[in-house]
């Protein structure tokens, strides 16, 4: 009588169906929202509602300290909401994420990580060339909000 070649039944040789259960890990964010730094904008981009909600859902806002201000919101409501709070203004420019109104300086472009994501008015008619070649160099994804639209194909602006 011959040996087998194999231990295994010639069933337990064939594949099975198994289900095999599914992790969906859930992505923080870690958002940088600076202080407004352009002439005579006194607008923040989320205010204290917003922080609470983002923070709600685990993700993480990294404030400059003094940003609401000139939107009559104080570092004690963000901080409430979920804000961490920082004087360091190289630290919330180093957040993978930025929100801002105004489009950023260049000064700021240079503060930015690169493949850092940029969500901010960019008024992109006013720009020059060498604006964007600073955010391309950087490989910086810059969404300019003014042009995002709703559904039914409208923009806020």
């Amino acid at each position: 009588m011959s040996q087998p070649l194999s231990p295994f039944t010639k069933d337990q040789l064939l594949p099975q169906e198994e289900r095999l259960e599914i992790k969906r890990s859930k992505q923080e964010l870690l958002i940088g929202i600076p202080k407004e730094t352009q002439h005579q904008e006194k607008r923040i981009v989320l205010t204290p509602d917003a922080v609470a909600a983002l923070t709600a859902h685990g993700h993480r806002i990294l404030m400059e300290k003094g940003a609401g201000n000139g939107s009559n919101f104080t570092d004690s409501q963000y901080n409430e909401a979920g804000a961490e709070l920082t004087a360091e203004r190289n630290k919330v420019f180093s957040c993978p994420t930025i929100l801002k109104v105004a489009p950023p300086s260049l000064e700021e472009i240079e503060l930015i990580k690169p493949q850092s994501v940029l969500i901010s008015a960019l008024q992109i008619k006013t720009r020059n060339k060498s604006y964007f070649e600073k955010l391309t160099t950087k490989k910086i994804t810059a969404l300019a909000f003014e042009f995002i639209q709703d559904d039914s194909g409208k923009t806020n602006n």
